[in-house]
């Protein structure tokens, strides 16, 4: 079992190189951009971005997920071929047309957010750039299912690094304010698919197979609107901040959200390497069960501790970071940073609704908790404001996870370790808790707070948390790193060696 979870961490690192990147620039840039925009204009930004992200989930029709189901389904490099080949021109032909549609409503998208047509421009920009995101997605996915995260890495990072790149050039070298982060995107998106093309080009076919095609439709149409639930289920606190507060209470409060979804860092390097290994384990091992349960309970872990520091340090980092009108976005950032632990339990708990292609229930989960959450975005951001939308976002990803907890266990079984997830929750949150009261001058909070993080993992151990196969492993591992002088090529190869021994 050890050797098959030491090949899903490993690509998970290597994923995860994508998140961290990614996720550290975006954090990156907000000392850079809460200097020079003011909360309005960060405002203006986040909702022109989470618009399009619901349009980029039309216009994906759910192929990232459907092209790893049809891949592994087909039975010789021939029709992989073909599988791949009828991904990419649907992903071109369909979100062309839906670029074009939201281009020609520009001034009316423009009218309806902000009231006035002064923001076209950003809009037709946008417009443009969804093509080319959306777009890349087969060349990533092609990617992912064909296990090359190396290639994978290097077109992520060439469109990450020439958005920024670029972004900064003209924010700040040129003060092109909003204009400039919006053309620094669509330049990111434009050489991040044109490379992501030249990746993949020699290993597909370009034909379009009605049989395929059928096969993508089926499994990924179910996911598009649960993905449309997700975006309610993320974004559309915004909308209800706008309408409720005002448009700069959406960019303080969005600061504190991206800050909060540090977490995705781990959560969405196990979403990028999992689903592979999770059909191969299905299909290839005896007991795949036991992989799927050992495999949440680790990441839980991993998930849970990322977001309690991020919630213990919340308000030093965003003081840190921020320019002083953002300085009360800190204290949204915990309920944001659990909240994207439940959603990396929604993904493990689902396991069983995608190895019995069963989708359509995950939709339902999706779609009920977005429907929760745009009720409770009406309760709590009326009364609550920012404070409302992040209670909002926690208790509906909450539920999303009990949702497909549900669905899954009835179409495949897991025992998960559930009285360990239970541990881990009620210590780390003790302990959250308690850093809420600590309140002094920078450096003392800094130490009294390491001092409650450090003692995480010794309170785990003396609550019976690790198994005696687990300690063992450890100590072995440790063993291991003293051995190798800490070098990190040598311990992880080492490290590696004593997992699959």
């Amino acid at each position: 079992m050890f050797k098959e979870l030491t090949k899903v961490f490993g690509e998970t690192i290597i994923y995860g190189v994508t998140g961290v990147v990614s996720t550290l620039a975006s954090v990156f840039l907000v000392p850079i951009y809460t200097r020079i925009l003011t909360p309005t204009e960060y405002g203006v930004s986040d909702l022109l971005v989470t618009l399009f992200a619901i349009i980029a989930v039309v216009s994906n029709m759910g192929m990232s997920s459907a092209i790893f189901y049809t891949y592994f389904k087909a039975k010789d490099e021939g029709q992989k071929r073909a599988v791949l080949g009828t991904s990419l021109i649907f992903q071109t032909l369909f979100p062309f047309l839906i670029s074009i549609v939201v281009f020609l409503l520009s001034y009316r998208i423009s009218r309806v957010l902000f009231g006035q047509e002064g923001f076209a421009n950003l809009v037709f920009i946008s417009a443009i750039t969804l093509f080319f995101n959306v777009g890349s997605g087969t060349p990533l996915g092609v990617l992912r299912a064909q296990g090359n995260p190396k290639k994978y890495v290097t077109v992520t990072m060439i469109k990450l690094i020439s958005t920024i790149l670029v972004s900064i050039t003209l924010v700040v070298g040129f003060r092109f304010g909003l204009l400039g982060v919006f053309v620094g995107n669509l330049l990111g998106n434009l050489l991040g698919y044109v490379a992501g093309l030249v990746a993949i080009f020699p290993s597909i076919s370009l034909e379009f197979s009605k049989h395929w095609f059928m096969e993508l439709i089926r499994f990924g149409a179910p996911m598009m609107p649960a993905g449309l639930a997700m975006w309610a289920l993320n974004s559309s606190d915004r909308y209800f901040l706008n309408a409720f507060a005002s448009t700069a209470d959406v960019g303080i409060y969005n600061v504190g959200y991206r800050v909060g979804t540090l977490v995705v860092l781990v959560t969405s390097a196990l979403q990028l390497a999992y689903p592979r290994f999770m059909f191969s384990i299905y299909h290839n091992n005896p007991n795949p069960k036991e992989y799927f349960k050992k495999i949440n309970t680790y990441f839980y872990l991993l998930t849970f501790t990322f977001a309690l520091a991020l919630s213990i340090f919340s308000k030093e980092a965003i003081t840190v970071l921020t320019g002083g009108a953002f300085h009360s976005a800190y204290s949204v950032v915990p309920l944001i940073a659990f909240s994207y632990v439940f959603y990396g339990l929604f993904n493990n708990f689902g396991t069983g609704v995608s190895v019995t292609a069963k989708t359509y229930l995950s939709t339902f989960a999706v779609l009920i908790a977005g429907g929760i959450n745009l009720v409770l975005n009406y309760a709590l951001i009326s009364r609550f404001g920012m404070m409302g939308a992040a209670l909002a976002t926690f208790l509906s990803f909450l539920f999303l996870a009990i949702a497909e907890l549900f669905f899954s266990q009835r179409v495949y079984p897991i025992k998960f370790e559930f009285k360990r997830l239970i541990t881990i929750s009620i210590v780390g949150g003790s302990l959250a808790y308690l850093a809420t009261l600590v309140d002094f001058d920078l450096v003392p909070s800094l130490l009294v707070k390491a001092i409650l993080l450090s003692a995480f993992p010794v309170l785990l151990y003396l609550f019976g948390f690790l198994e005696e196969n687990e300690l063992k492993k450890l100590f072995q591992v440790w063993g291991t790193v003293k051995k190798a002088r800490f070098r990190p090529k040598l311990v992880w190869d080492s490290i590696r060696q004593e997992m699959i021994s």
